[in-house]
Formats: structure tokens, sequence, C-alpha cells
């Protein structure tokens, strides 16, 4: 786990409230209809990454090196950008001894989540160098995809886990709601 004891601690208070936010998500209505404001999608989205991380093996990470938080756009149809859900990542480098199967990692966070009653499915976005396994559920709020990069020239081998919550119909980028919600997270603000 990240950061041991510590994390354990919010991973189960995390499970707990996604247990309880997930019932909701079994409903077939739009996320317009069941009036999923954007700070829950910030929420499900976030319980989600760090549930997921809280999964991986304390023995194959090195650091956290980058984490993100922000609203985007859910349509490229809407010009206004007033559907919006929240995307929450978190860039993992792992140990030298776990480079070489770093795809072996990621495939059990994701078998985890199958195990749970989440789909998944592989998209290769290069060869040799990336994996994405994007898994949903019909009972989650949020889906999540799940990146191992190996080392190559210009990278270190990481994991990177990016959780993206249901759409909300906001008053835009600029609106009140967003940038409060954006500048609440250290990594966006400024």
């Amino acid at each position: 786990m990240v950061g041991g004891g510590r994390f354990t601690v919010a991973a189960v208070a995390a499970l707990a409230v996604v247990a309880a936010l997930g019932g909701c998500a079994s409903d077939t209505r739009s996320a317009s209809e069941r009036q999923v404001t954007l700070a829950q999608s910030k929420s499900y989205a976030q319980l989600l990454r760090n549930e997921a991380s809280s999964r991986l093996p304390e023995i194959v990470l090195k650091q956290v090196a980058e984490s993100t938080d922000v609203s985007v756009a859910c349509d490229d149809t809407d010009p206004a950008g007033l559907s919006r859900s929240w995307s929450s990542s978190m860039s993992i480098l792992v140990t030298n001894s776990t480079a070489a199967r770093i795809q072996k990692v990621a495939d059990d966070l994701a078998a985890s989540f199958v195990e749970q009653g989440w789909k998944a499915k592989h998209t290769d976005e290069s060869t040799d160098t990336l994996v994405v396994t994007t898994l949903r559920s019909a009972t989650s709020l949020a889906d999540i995809a799940i990146t191992a990069t190996s080392k190559g020239a210009e990278q270190a081998p990481s994991i990177q886990i990016t959780a993206t919550g249901v759409c909300a119909l906001t008053g835009g980028p600029d609106s009140d709601e967003v940038t409060t919600l954006e500048q609440q997270d250290p990594a966006n603000a400024g």
C-alpha cells in the first residue's frame, strides 16, 4: 500500500463511502436525471483512484510521481463545457526490481476489480511501452483506467491510475462551482 497504515485507514473509509454511494449507481437514469453534482463526481473519482492505489503491493512502489484532479468536459459537441466530469489521476513510479513485470502488477490490480464484478477492456497504445486497462462497473459512478508504462527512452516504469466520475451539469469551466472545486486541490491551485 502507498504510505502504509495511513492509507489503510483512508482506504477502508473510502470503501465504506464508495459502497454507500455505489448503491445509487444501479439506477439507469442519466447523471443529470439523478442530479449528480460535480462535487459528487469528484468524490467518486478520488475515492476510486485512492482505492485502486491502495491495492498495489507496497514492495513494488517507489514513489508517487504526480497526482492531478481536474474537471473535464464530457462532450465535444458541448462547446460551452457545461456537462463536466471529474478526472483524478495518480502516476506511481515502480521499483527497478518490478520494472520487468510491471504489466503483471497492473493486470493483477485490474483483476482485483474484475473479481468484484467490474468489466475490463484492454487497449495496446504501443507494442512495448503502454497497455491501458479500462474498468467499468454498473454499481459505480466512476470508471477507472490503469496504464502500465515500461521503461523507455524518456520515461521511467510507472503505473498510472485515472478515475473519471460521471458527468454533471455545471455552469461551465469558469463557473464558481468548477473553480472552487479545482482550487481545493493543491495540484491545481495557483
